[in-house]
């Protein structure tokens, strides 16, 4: 008698899109390298006891001198208000942190950041899945009749092209996005664009910023930033700035800090210790002394030729800026 034959037939390729927010434990390689990078483990970064109350101290002892200049900081619009991008400003080019930024103006290029950063947001607390594609035209159009959001007015004098165009390119983007990093789950404790501020010199200055993602709790806190576009240092000390606040704000620095670039799949991140935590706060010390002697006009801006220089009012008249511009191009031949 024949033996039996096992006949093993192989499913047929699924007709359904990709959706968005269902949730598994297997993950693929690009997604396990970020479980892997981020995950918790026994060992964490000593931050020793009182370090807050130190550093704080520090802050406010060198904003003591103006405190009869600062606003009364009894409300939001009378204080003095330091975002990460200004204090990025004022240790570059203090000319451009004065008065060198000109009108901002919207373009495909910086929408898609917004785009996919909503469709980000919204996925992770999505009950019922979604393909990528339907997910971004949704965050498309909340963010176009949401009148307060800048983006609005730009997105609603697309054309039906310009539009289409636009999704198509944070489509893939966002696409890149779910295939590479893994489902975000409800018990990891998610912040999606979670503002955060430290209040000092009694409430009259205000330093800002806004989490893209923050998992988990102190101290297993891991702070991520999602970047659509290319690297730079400034990113790494934006997330350290987070990780100073997070100590001075609430007790307890996250473990780690990440920068996530879409495009190419890659993590940058960072242990958080006493040291990264000390050399941030003689950067935010000296960037707020900075910024305020040169707001109430105690001192002349120095020049800094950069990269700024590309988007500065004064890139036609600032002679720095203009050789700088031409090495660049000389250099990089653009």
């Amino acid at each position: 008698m024949a033996g039996n034959t096992e006949t093993r037939v192989s499913p047929e390729p699924s007709t359904e899109p990709p959706t968005v927010g269902a949730m598994s434990d297997v993950y693929n390689p690009a997604q396990q390298r970020v479980i892997d990078l981020l995950g918790r483990t026994d060992e964490r970064p000593h931050v020793p006891d009182g370090l807050a109350d130190e550093l704080r101290a520090e802050i406010e002892e060198a904003l003591k001198p103006f405190h009869p200049v600062l606003p009364d900081g009894k409300s939001y619009e009378t204080r003095f208000t330091l975002s990460k991008r200004g204090l990025g400003d004022v240790h570059s080019c203090e000319k451009y942190f004065v008065d060198g930024i000109g009108p901002f103006e919207w373009s495909t290029a910086n929408a898609k950041g917004t785009i996919v950063h909503k469709a980000v947001e919204v996925s992770i607390n999505l009950r019922h899945p979604m393909p990528p594609a339907d997910l971004v035209e949704e965050a498309v159009s909340r963010l176009a009749n949401d009148t307060s959001k800048g983006i609005s007015d730009f997105l609603t004098t697309l054309d039906e092209f310009g539009r289409a165009e636009l999704i198509g390119m944070c489509t893939a983007t966002f696409t890149r996005f779910t295939e590479n990093f893994p489902p975000i789950k409800r018990t990891w404790i998610p912040q999606v664009e979670s503002p955060i501020a430290l209040s000092l010199a009694g409430g009259r200055v205000r330093v800002s910023g806004k989490l893209d993602i923050a998992l988990g709790r102190p101290p297993d806190k891991v702070i991520l930033d999602i970047k659509t576009g290319g690297r730079d240092h400034s990113h790494t000390e934006d997330l350290r700035l987070y990780a100073l606040i997070d100590l001075l704000s609430i007790g307890h620095a996250p473990r780690k800090v990440a920068s996530y670039y879409i495009e190419d799949s890659v993590i940058d991140q960072e242990d958080i210790n006493e040291a990264s935590l000390r050399s941030t706060t003689r950067r935010l010390r000296d960037g707020l002394v900075r910024a305020i002697e040169l707001k109430i006009g105690k001192v002349e801006p120095v020049l800094r030729p950069g990269n700024k220089c590309r988007w500065c009012l004064h890139n036609n008249d600032c002679q720095a800026g203009l050789d700088f511009m031409t090495e660049l191009a000389e250099r990089d031949g653009w």
